[in-house]
């Protein structure tokens, strides 16, 4: 177990492999967090996945989590950094672009949002398209429809 220590302290293992944790059980605990999402229970998920960061701290799907559950709790400037991390390793995550878009919209960054929106919009939708697709372009001409309406002076 030393040795596992001294390489988490030098940040070459995550806690979790330290720990022991199995990716299993990693992924049952995320499972928990996103159900209580589900419910509205926001504050709850958001402590599940913040223990989820410390134990496996290169799982982007936790930041974009993260991100979304502190925009569902107004607190955009606490969702900004977790948005950011989850489109630096896939800057091509719709559902990150948009609520990144919608935080820097709450934060009257009007360029920044239009910029993250017009890149959701500029995608190609596939034949094949889902219904959460469809429902991720209208939100995100929604929120551009309101950063041109906030951003004229």
């Amino acid at each position: 177990m030393i040795q596992f220590e001294q390489e988490w302290l030098n940040g070459s293992v995550s806690l979790g492999a330290v720990t022991g944790w199995t990716a299993d059980e990693i992924r049952l605990i995320s499972e928990l967090g996103y159900a209580l999402a589900k419910q509205g229970l926001n504050q709850e998920a958001i402590v599940i996945f913040e223990g989820l960061m410390v134990l496996a701290p290169a799982t982007t799907y936790f930041e974009a989590a993260l991100g979304a559950l502190w925009l569902r709790e107004n607190n955009p400037a606490r969702a900004l950094p977790h948005l950011n991390a989850a489109l630096a390793a896939d800057s091509k995550d719709i559902t990150s672009r948009i609520n990144r878009g919608e935080v820097f919209l709450k934060l009257e960054n009007y360029e920044d949002a239009r910029a993250d929106l017009n890149f959701v919009l500029r995608q190609k939708k596939s034949p094949e398209s889902t219904a959460l697709n469809e429902q991720s372009f209208v939100r995100a001409r929604a929120l551009l429809f309101a950063v041109e309406k906030f951003s004229r002076p």
